[in-house]
């Protein structure tokens, strides 16, 4: 069996959670929202919470993490993480789980899940320590999951070159940034090289997947204040139309929904 699905159960800045379905395997990528909701999604998309085979957090934000502690003393997944990660998911946690299911990763790693699966891990540049995307390999087909990046490294671009799949951080556009509510620090934060991929380093970095083909993307990680769900859309596309792509012809583009599961990749 291939590489089936990426499905976003939630992305945004009110939290993330991914399920990628590999070779029979489920495999959760962050926990940001309660444990009731992500059970609620899974089981909308067809998977039993009870049949997670693993758990990969990016890193220790709150919209990535919230979900952690019930989900895994509840459902008793393995947990993938860096080490700074688990330490500050040990913190957070009121009770605490079974320390066998603590795996820790390093931030450029390749993890032997299976015969079948490999998971590679790639440092982000993000504002906190151990933070990490993802890429999935099985079975000759690969998606990568990024997000939380203030900009795009070259050990990032060279793991997602080639991907069948994509879900890319789209977070703000510049402008609403620029005059929105936060304070100067916050956006100084947010739009800095250590924060997060505004929509047009979305675009340039689909361009140059797209180079190197990759044909399906998923806009996510969506800023609630400093963005908008057909701003994001409109602006990769405009910009990728000036590159002489063609929206349905030589891509396909949809922004994951904030609040429930979205389409999914099917790889």
């Amino acid at each position: 069996m291939d590489l089936n699905e990426v499905i976003p159960l939630f992305s945004g800045s009110s939290g993330n959670s991914i399920l990628v379905r590999a070779c029979g395997k489920n495999l959760l990528f962050d926990l940001g929202q309660s444990c009731k909701r992500i059970d609620e999604a899974l089981r909308s998309v067809g998977t039993d919470p009870d049949h997670i085979d693993g758990i990969f957090i990016t890193h220790l934000h709150s919209d990535h993490v919230s979900g952690v502690d019930v989900f895994v003393r509840k459902h008793r997944a393995p947990i993938f993480a860096t080490l700074s990660t688990h330490r500050y998911i040990a913190k957070i946690c009121k009770k605490e789980h079974d320390s066998n299911l603590d795996i820790v990763v390093n931030e450029n790693d390749v993890i032997d899940f299976d015969e079948n699966i490999k998971i590679f891990t790639c440092s982000t540049p993000h504002d906190v320590q151990g933070s990490v995307c993802f890429k999935v390999e099985a079975e000759g087909k690969a998606c990568v999951i990024m997000t939380d990046l203030g900009h795009v490294t070259e050990q990032i671009r060279g793991m997602a070159e080639g991907a069948n799949g994509v879900l890319i951080e789209s977070n703000y556009d510049l402008d609403m940034l620029k005059n929105g509510p936060y304070d100067y620090m916050l956006k100084k934060r947010v739009g800095g090289p250590d924060g997060h991929l505004s929509n047009t380093d979305c675009a340039e970095m689909i361009r140059h997947l797209l180079e190197n083909g990759t044909h399906q993307f998923i806009l996510g990680h969506l800023s609630e204040n400093n963005n908008l769900p057909e701003l994001a859309f409109n602006t990769v596309k405009h910009y990728l139309s000036q590159n002489y792509y063609t929206l349905d012809e030589d891509y396909s583009l949809w922004v994951a929904n904030r609040y429930e599961p979205s389409r999914g990749l099917v790889l």
